[in-house]
């Protein structure tokens, strides 16, 4: 009975010595470690930040970053970066608004929209591939031009006025077992990018290439196609991340979107990609989205003004990369 005692104790240890070091060699374990600390400071520090409906607040907010952050990882991942994502977001709010007050099918409405984000993207990769110019100066422009038609077809007014009973809004600003909507397309999001980005041989050239561009070309990988499908989805999601804000705020107001591309770019380094490409994770920018709502929604719980939430951010991707680079030289 000794010996079967002393055996299955055994057994039990090591099994929790394989937990502990699966925990531990879990990529993303520091973000989540910050997650949690920065959770607990202002749990200790507010008395409304662990409520509910202030948690849910959080999570939704995550989820527009989170979203595109997704798409972002991709980017980053190849050595490219995308910073017209949020004017991207705020056309695609426009174009799916100005069809749905035009009584246009829900489902074709969408579709519209969602392809008009996946054509800005594919727009920012061909510009970068023919006139080979860094995605960064290309969305910079890209940047401006998007934001300027969303305007155009808005007349810089904010469109609403839907027809009632839309189950387009009612679906927006609902919950799925207790989660927003939004929240649950970001993990629907983030699920399908995982498996693309980690699981299939997708992910891996977009790293190769990130890595070494000409070595990935000499293993026979596709760069300029790559690249345009990359940039594509990385449209996608921002348009997917356009109509779920669109649901939930019920209307499309032209000053929605434009600099949350630094939230997003903050959200996939936080989470441990990297600026110079060749690595990504996908859960660790979901991490980064949700840190990133987490410090705005805390400054002002604080009662500090809204837009230090933009100086915290620019801080917090300074020490992200920082850190980075101090723990690769290690």
């Amino acid at each position: 009975m000794t010996a079967q005692a002393d055996s299955g104790q055994s057994r039990a240890i090591e099994g929790l010595r394989r937990v502990v070091k699966r925990v531990l060699a879990f990529d993303e374990i520091g973000v989540l470690a910050a997650l949690l600390i920065i959770g607990l400071l202002l749990s200790l520090t507010t008395d409304s930040f662990l409520t509910t409906s202030n948690l849910l607040q959080v999570a939704r907010q995550a989820s527009y970053y989170g979203i595109m952050a997704v798409g972002m990882v991709f980017a980053l991942s190849m050595g490219d970066v995308d910073l017209s994502v949020g004017s991207i977001l705020m056309f695609v709010a426009i174009i799916t608004a100005i069809l749905l007050r035009a009584a246009i099918p829900l489902p074709v409405a969408v579709v519209l929209g969602l392809t008009a984000g996946a054509l800005c993207g594919f727009i920012n990769g061909l510009l970068s591939v023919t006139l080979r110019i860094p995605t960064i100066i290309v969305t910079l422009g890209t940047m401006s031009i998007y934001r300027g038609l969303a305007l155009v077809f808005s007349n810089a007014k904010p469109i609403s006025n839907f027809p009632k009973n839309n189950l387009f809004f009612k679906l927006g600003g609902s919950t799925i077992m207790g989660i927003p909507t939004s929240v649950v397309v970001m993990i629907v999001v983030a699920v399908l990018g995982y498996i693309l980005f980690s699981r299939a041989a997708f992910g891996m050239r977009v790293m190769a290439i990130g890595s070494n561009k000409q070595a990935a070309q000499f293993a026979g990988v596709r760069i300029v196609r790559h690249r345009l499908l990359v940039m594509t989805l990385v449209g996608l999601c921002a348009g997917i991340a356009g109509v779920m804000a669109l649901g939930f705020l019920q209307t499309a107001d032209p000053s929605t979107g434009p600099g949350m591309e630094l939230y997003v770019i903050a959200s996939a380094i936080i989470g441990g990609t990297a600026l110079t490409g060749g690595s990504g994770s996908i859960p660790g920018a979901i991490l980064g989205a949700l840190i990133i709502a987490m410090i705005r929604n805390g400054l002002v719980l604080l009662g500090f003004s809204a837009y230090w939430g933009i100086v915290a951010t620019g801080v917090v991707i300074i020490l992200a990369v920082a850190l980075d680079r101090f723990v690769k030289r290690k």
